[in-house]
């Protein structure tokens, strides 16, 4: 600050104003600057934490569900994908928009499934738990189903695959029987059996000639029992390694599965 000293004409001495007549002094721009990247940085924050609060417990609520299905289902690989966006407020709400589950394999009920892949929308997390709507795939293997054929018929057969068809082979008092049958689905009836060619011997035969009722055991073998109450069996397609089942479920309760 530069101080006036008295004139040689006697003028008083005074203060000078650092900025000329008329000029008010302003905030600097670099302080503006400053301000706004301290408040956008507030909000950042405030809004970053909140997403990473709903990230994390996105992600252990899916570590906990693939953990509660690998327990009750035997489930191997399960991963649990929860979709929607933001998560907390599905939570706070009760209901998860949508639940993709897959799992490599997993055992419904006593039956063994492979390639399992389950969509649920809808899903309630307070009780009664459940889902309005399910959509589930899985592939059942000829191994697995000549299992459930065997302790079906009581009989010893042996099942493979022919093209979209079973064909099931066995021999009664040395007599070799063979069946060709083919699956399609049956909605809440699960699946329909249906015996395309038969042979005892050899030879060609009527599936009713068929020894020990084979033609109505075989015609009894389903899936049904392995499955949750009110579900439909709308899909049914034999393939190389095995049935591939498409099931569906509406309004279903976690306790009925």
């Amino acid at each position: 600050m530069k101080v006036l000293r008295r004139a040689s004409s006697g003028a008083p001495t005074g203060v000078a104003c650092p900025y000329p007549r008329g000029v008010t002094r302003t905030r600097s721009p670099r302080r503006r600057v400053g301000c706004v990247v301290g408040l956008t940085a507030a909000v950042l924050v405030l809004v970053g934490g909140t997403l990473l609060a709903d990230r994390v417990t996105h992600s252990i609520a899916e570590d906990v569900a693939a953990d509660a299905v690998r327990s009750q289902l035997g489930a191997t690989d399960p991963q649990v994908d929860v979709t929607g966006f933001p998560f907390l407020t599905q939570l706070a709400r009760g209901t998860l928009d949508d639940v993709h589950l897959t799992a490599t394999g997993a055992t419904l009920r006593g039956l063994d499934v492979t390639d399992l892949d389950v969509v649920a929308t809808g899903v309630a997390v307070r009780e009664p738990r459940g889902a309005e709507h399910v959509v589930a795939t899985a592939t059942v293997p000829t191994a697995a189903l000549e299992s459930l054929l065997r302790e079906r018929t009581g009989w010893d057969l042996a099942l493979t695959v022919d093209g979209e068809a079973l064909v099931a082979t066995g021999a009664v008092a040395g007599v070799p029987v063979g069946v060709t049958l083919t699956l399609a689905p049956a909605g809440a009836d699960g699946l329909v059996a249906t015996i395309t060619s038969a042979s005892l011997g050899g030879f060609t035969i009527d599936a009713g000639l068929l020894p020990d009722g084979l033609a109505s055991r075989i015609a009894e073998v389903d899936v049904t029992d392995q499955l949750p109450a009110g579900a439909e069996v709308t899909g049914a397609v034999v393939e190389a390694d095995g049935l591939h089942l498409t099931v569906e479920l509406a309004d279903v309760t976690l306790d009925s599965l």
